[in-house]
């Protein structure tokens, strides 16, 4: 091969290495500006769902149910002169508060029954973490709308119901139309409205931050007589002590 058909052919492949690259390129940029678009996509279908009124009733304004006292549903056994008071902090989805309802709760309600201690349960919506709405708040909503329709005893039927629901567990979801079956089992009906309008998430949401703010981190945890319990296990052994007191 002579020196001018060696340099043409030199040429000849170094104009078929440069059309490889420049396709290259191209298909990369393709490749590229498809990936963004998808993304941008995605992030707009997300603002979308996001803007149709999911958080609508956490924009809601602040109505406190009635049948509280000081913040909580105090059980309506009438407790004695000087009774201790005993605060549990609870959430309907958490499994933690379902296994100390198992050990305890008949126990502590027993005494209320009897007069002996003032019980009084304080919601905390801990496992939606810092979300403002979530199932959490939905179980926990409508054990306050059945307060706020019947008052103290109608919470204290719910409250029980709800944990056995399953929610805790993970065995069913807390949704509108089990919610409301629940509480027409204890004897409320027609609390749907509440349920889809979400009627006590903000002020659920402003009693949680309260609870933060008293040092609650997490569910359950036990205020005996305004000290907080170390262990919640330990409530029968605080209970007594403030009995012997």
């Amino acid at each position: 091969m002579t020196n001018d058909r060696k340099a043409r052919a030199a040429r000849a492949e170094q104009a078929r290495v440069e059309r490889e690259r420049a396709a290259r390129r191209q298909r990369l940029m393709i490749t590229t500006a498809a990936v963004v678009g998808a993304l941008v996509l995605v992030a707009a279908v997300a603002w979308g769902i996001s803007s149709l009124g999911g958080d609508d009733a956490a924009d809601g304004p602040v109505v406190e149910p009635r049948g509280l006292t000081e913040g909580g549903v105090q059980h309506p056994g009438t407790p004695a002169r000087g009774a201790p008071v005993v605060e549990v902090y609870e959430d309907f989805l958490c499994s933690h508060c379902a296994d100390f309802e198992d050990e305890h709760g008949a126990y502590l309600t027993d005494l209320a029954e009897q007069g002996q201690i003032a019980l009084r349960f304080v919601p905390m919506t801990i496992l939606d973490g810092t979300a403002d709405t979530g199932p959490a708040h939905d179980a926990m909503n409508a054990a306050f709308c059945v307060t706020d329709r019947q008052g103290a005893e109608a919470f204290w039927a719910m409250k029980p119901a709800l944990f056995a629901a399953g929610f805790a567990t993970g065995d069913a979801e807390p949704t509108q139309r089990a919610l409301a079956a629940i509480a027409r089992d204890v004897g409320v009906p027609d609390i749907e409205s509440c349920l889809e309008d979400g009627t006590f998430v903000p002020w659920l949401n402003e009693v949680r931050e309260q609870a933060r703010e008293r040092g609650v981190t997490g569910t359950p945890s036990v205020f005996v007589d305004g000290t907080k319990l170390e262990d919640p296990a330990t409530v029968r052994s605080a209970v007594e002590d403030a009995l012997a007191s």
